[in-house]
């Protein structure tokens, strides 16, 4: 090569460093702008000329099977010898000749640093600063800011609530009481015995007489029938004088009775002489009514009296689900009286509420993926859509969140034209504050996908495997162990399987995605635990490929809670994904963790230095 070409390249590389650290000029000024918005306009077109690529429609003679490519059989095929026949081409072919011709007869030359555009270019790197450090006339120092707004789609449980009643049922029971009762006995069966007549009447009652009285009225007789007589019942006697009529008091008190035994009252006419003839009168009087004789009693009487109160149930259905929480009870059937017949017999019942609705958590709200942005005050909801539910209620839920980020950097503007000073005023001009850190990320999937896809040695390949695991969310006795945090203290936790911990760490670790859940135990019509299913993944990178990409852009989803379907993305699958507008940023940090990037200071010193030990090693070759 040419001794003045090598020259003016190296001084035109040189040229070309100076002016991207210090603007000199108006016209460098807006060939910064124009480059600035080239690079921006081109940014996203790299992924599209690739897969919009098809070399025959602009390769002359292009062959989609060369020879060579018998060199390559796959990635665990054994060697084909590619470095032998190499070596072969590169001594007998043309283009082999003319290399090794070139190498030899074309020795190094030397750059002076005295060259007239090397000069230049180091008087201008050297009087750089007085523009840009406020010295130069005319020169103010100025600001610039832009509002960046990004969009952020993350993943939470929401609070989920159910209701049940409970209807109040009457029941009542039979209980003994006491009860005082007037008896008048007016009919009786007379019969005449040995020497005194005899009424009997059966006792209509069961209990204890209080007190006793009869009354005993004579009949008009003509003949001579009415005498004086001694009545004895209830174990004790009256002695009724001839012609003795009225109400006659007996001591009877605590005579018990007995319901439907015989009870017998004794008349005995005291008259010596005929006195059958007067039993005989008698008789024939009571039973043809002219001589009356009633019992009057009072008598406590115990009976059976039906009692009705209001009964609840203890809980309704929903109580027994697991992890089910009461939040409140409401009277939702206002209190009053209401009617029941028993045996026949109408009663009332009164009760202060009739029915009741409970409230239960069922579910506790959990941020998730979103707690980041909903403590953050510069962001703000857009759009949440329900990802599954359960029995008709929705469990968990895909969030949008638009998050306000202002983005600042300074310049110097002098004679109108306004001049970086530190790089910052591109992003606040551009609003591409995570430009570098999401072009990284989007050729770090590419790469672990290509990882993945050269690990395999077969037709149907395919990248960011995962692995189906499962927690019990809800469960009699026990704690969720589906819980998004809270995984490293291990407190109440003990319940847990070691898997389910290990889940719990993944989750925390953002390398789950959450497919579903389902009752996984139910009895009797009540679900007493459920469990929540998840696709595990090895890299935040699969995760974010894996949702973002095969369930948000292609519409493939995991299968279901009872099967989780975590199969890797095969080739076709990858080819159709943009990786533009997937968010990173949950990879940001293990990036930025990851690696050590240098600021721009750092990278300029590195290409200065670069640079004088090119230009040294040029001048030691004079």
């Amino acid at each position: 090569m040419n001794k003045w070409v090598t020259l003016l390249l190296w001084g035109a590389l040189l040229f070309v460093m100076a002016s991207f650290f210090w603007v000199l000029s108006a016209n460098a000024n807006d060939q910064y702008n124009a480059g600035s918005g080239y690079a921006s306009s081109i940014k996203d077109s790299s992924g599209k000329t690739v897969t919009g690529f098809t070399p025959s429609s602009v390769l002359p003679n292009y062959n989609a099977t060369p020879p060579e490519s018998g060199y390559y059989g796959g990635v665990t095929a054994g060697s084909t010898n590619l470095d032998t026949q190499g070596n072969q081409a590169l001594a007998t072919s043309e283009a082999g000749k003319a290399i090794t011709d070139s190498i030899l007869n074309n020795p190094k030359d030397p750059i002076s640093m005295d060259a007239p555009f090397i000069s230049a270019g180091s008087e201008a790197q050297a009087n750089a600063e007085g523009v840009t450090d406020g010295s130069f006339d005319g020169c103010q120092a100025q600001q610039v800011s832009k509002t960046e707004y990004t969009t952020h789609i993350c993943e939470r449980d929401i609070n989920v609530t159910r209701t049940c009643t409970r209807d109040a049922t009457i029941t009542g029971q039979y209980y003994p009481v006491n009860v005082q009762k007037s008896l008048r006995i007016t009919a009786f069966s007379y019969n005449k015995e040995s020497g005194r007549l005899r009424a009997d009447f059966a006792s209509p009652v069961t209990g204890t007489v209080l007190a006793a009285s009869f009354d005993f009225v004579y009949a008009v007789s003509t003949g001579g029938y009415t005498q004086s007589t001694t009545i004895s019942l209830l174990g004790t006697s009256v002695t009724v004088p001839k012609y003795g009529n009225g109400n006659y008091g007996l001591n009877a008190t605590n005579y018990a009775l007995t319901a439907g035994q015989t009870q017998s009252v004794y008349f005995v006419v005291n008259q010596s002489q005929h006195q059958d003839t007067f039993l005989n009168g008698m008789l024939n009087n009571l039973n043809s009514g002219k001589t009356t004789f009633v019992l009057n009693m009072t008598v406590m009487v115990q009976e059976q009296e039906w009692r009705g109160q209001s009964s609840w149930p203890a809980a309704c259905a929903l109580s027994q689900e697991g992890g089910a929480q009461l939040v409140s009870s409401t009277c939702s059937a206002g209190g009053g009286e209401r009617q029941i017949v028993v045996d026949g017999v109408a009663h009332s019942v009164y009760s202060d509420c009739w029915q009741y609705t409970d409230t239960y958590r069922t579910q506790e709200a959990d941020e998730g993926t979103c707690a980041t942005y909903a403590a953050n005050p510069a962001c703000t909801l857009a759009t949440q859509q329900c990802a599954y539910s359960l029995d008709g209620i929705c469990l968990h839920q895909n969030v949008t969140y638009s998050c306000e980020r202002k983005i600042t950097g300074t310049g110097m503007v002098c004679g109108g034209e306004f001049f970086c000073t530190d790089g910052s005023c591109a992003q606040a001009v551009n609003g591409q504050s995570d430009s570098f850190q999401k072009a990284v990320s989007q050729l770090a999937a590419v790469a672990a996908a290509g990882k993945d896809v050269a690990e395999l040695n077969d037709v149907n390949v395919s990248a960011f495997t995962g692995r189906g695991q499962s927690c019990r969310k809800a469960a009699v006795g026990f704690n969720n162990c589906c819980k998004a945090s809270g995984w490293g203290s291990d407190v109440g936790l003990a319940n847990c399987s070691s898997d389910e911990k290990a889940l719990g760490q993944a989750k925390e670790r953002l390398l789950t995605v959450d497919v579903g859940e389902y009752c996984s135990k139910k009895v009797l019509g009540v679900c007493l635990e459920k469990k929540r299913s998840y696709c595990v993944f090895d890299s935040k990178l699969a995760q974010i490929v894996q949702q973002q990409g095969r369930q948000w852009q292609l519409g493939i989803g995991f299968g279901s809670a009872e099967s989780p379907n975590c199969s890797g993305i095969n080739v076709a699958q990858l080819q159709a994904l943009n990786f533009a507008i997937m968010d990173f940023k949950n990879f940001y940090a293990d990036l930025e963790n990851g690696s050590a990037i240098p600021d721009g200071d750092a990278l300029a010193e590195r290409i200065k230095e670069q640079v004088a030990a090119q230009m040294q090693q040029a001048g030691g070759g004079k």
